[in-house]
């Protein structure tokens, strides 16, 4: 070490010009280890006497090495018993000591040598008191997380995907996906964005299986197939005796049900102003206020949202609220559509034809290579979900065990496999080109709104909750 930091004397080594230089690059090396691996490090003599601080401790306490060095501890530092340590050897370990009105968390180690105390070294551990109340407070929460998880099974059954069900053979893919795992075990609030269909529900679930709530509730909430009115009471729950025919004992809401747990609100573009003014509250107060009720009940929840829409175009419309914005882009991850990442296509169709096989309790069919070919050449305006759909039409509709190019482009225009007379095809025929001009009409409709699902249904001429069913029938969410 330098001389000025309390430097040792070169010993029979040092007597070259060879050895000098040796003791002295080694004593650099020790006081940058010093310097690196400690804050505030200061060492005493028995007799209280400073002797050693590290350029951590200069910077903190803004002062010079040479002016400390040499003069007693009592003198530099208030309210210290480095002194005392340094004359008893009894350890003082993360004590919390105030000096010129700041609070720190400091530790005071006796040193031996050979069995013979020669001083004591001491360093701080927390520059501030805030910054231990705060780690203090984490402890605290995952005790709390600890105790719960103790109480529930070790496997949930509201999970329905993981990592494992993220295909991401792409370069895109994959980097969505490193992205939602990495943030997974943090308790950060997640945006998922991508074109309907592209898997956002998948990666909700996987977020919250690799997180460290994965033994909590996973609740669902479906901005978009709520009744403007009843918002309020669907996520924060309603007391008894708050309106007409409200339950007795009251009804508790999505938030309340996903304590301890992660809250999914998909679709959140869809949320009402109104609606979104009381969700702030929540996310920065975690507590809730059931509708009628006058308590504020805590809650612990991570929140995932998810939108199809252009949130930073709709703030820009008034139809988003700003301040809501930032609180749920945190950490934003953009799900690609599948015409962006067609080397997932053949992996994605064997997960499916495996899924679909035991939903349905049929053996999977064999695609052709010109099948397939059409598969990864598709351009997948349903992104995933519509894959899904083709190939369990494929699985129930055809009959042969070999599916081709023509079976799928069959299907895709909403046909069906020849039926066995000719009223029945007939029938089905009718009732197909029904449904694909039924299902053309909304998908065109909700493309040219941009997704707005209430504009689509006034373009369509009928109700927004209409619109919902047929988008569920036609698995357009």
């Amino acid at each position: 070490m330098t001389e000025k930091r309390g430097a040792t004397k070169a010993g029979s080594a040092a007597q070259t010009p060879e050895g000098a230089q040796a003791l002295r690059e080694r004593n650099e090396l020790l006081e940058a280890i010093l310097d690196a691996s400690a804050e505030g490090l200061m060492f005493v003599n028995p007799a209280g006497i400073i002797t050693y601080v590290n350029r951590s401790y200069e910077s903190i306490h803004n002062v010079r090495a040479e002016d400390v060095i040499g003069r007693h501890v009592t003198e530099v530092v208030e309210n210290t018993r480095m002194h005392l340590v340094a004359r008893t050897g009894n350890a003082e370990l993360s004590e919390f000591q105030l000096e010129s009105n700041r609070s720190y968390v400091v530790s005071r180690i006796p040193v031996f040598k050979e069995q013979r105390l020669i001083g004591a070294v001491g360093k701080i551990v927390f520059r501030d008191f805030e910054t231990v109340e705060e780690l203090a407070g984490k402890v605290d929460r995952l005790k709390q997380q600890l105790e719960y998880y103790r109480g529930r099974p070790e496997e949930n059954p509201e999970i329905g995907y993981d990592a494992e069900d993220i295909v991401a053979v792409s370069p895109r893919s994959a980097e969505a996906r490193d992205a939602a795992l990495r943030v997974a075990p943090k308790d950060s609030t997640v945006l998922l964005l991508g074109e309907s269909g592209v898997g956002k529900e998948v990666y909700a679930h996987a977020i919250h299986a690799a997180s460290l709530r994965a033994r909590g509730p996973f609740v669902r909430v479906n901005c978009a197939a709520i009744v403007e009115s009843l918002f309020e009471s669907e996520l924060f729950g309603y007391a008894e005796g708050a309106f007409t025919g409200a339950a007795k004992g009251g009804r508790p809401g999505k938030f309340e049900l996903a304590n301890m747990g992660t809250i999914f609100l998909d679709e959140i573009a869809d949320m009402p102003l109104e609606a979104q003014a009381k969700l702030l509250r929540v996310l920065q107060e975690q507590e809730i206020e059931k509708l009628g009720g006058g308590k504020h009940v805590k809650v612990d929840v991570r929140v995932i949202a998810a939108s199809n829409q252009e949130l930073e175009k709709m703030v820009r419309e008034g139809k988003f609220r700003k301040d809501l914005f930032f609180r749920v882009n945190v950490i934003p991850i953009t799900i690609p559509p599948l015409r962006e990442r067609l080397e997932d296509v053949p992996a994605l169709v064997a997960i499916f034809w495996a899924q679909l096989s035991r939903k349905h309790g049929l053996p999977r069919k064999t695609l052709t290579p010109d099948a397939m070919s059409f598969l990864t050449e598709y351009s997948w305006p349903g992104n995933v979900r519509e894959l899904r759909n083709l190939l369990e039409r494929a699985l129930a509709i055809v009959r042969d065990n070999i599916v081709t190019a023509e079976h799928l482009r069959i299907l895709l225009r909403g046909g069906v496999d020849t039926p066995a007379s000719g009223e029945g095809v007939r029938e089905c025929r009718l009732k197909a080109a029904v449904e694909a001009a039924e299902r053309k009409a909304i998908s065109s409709a909700l493309a040219s709104c941009n997704q707005n699902r209430a504009q689509a249904a006034r373009l369509l001429g009928i109700t927004r909750q209409l619109l919902y069913k047929k988008m569920h029938r036609y698995q357009l969410l």
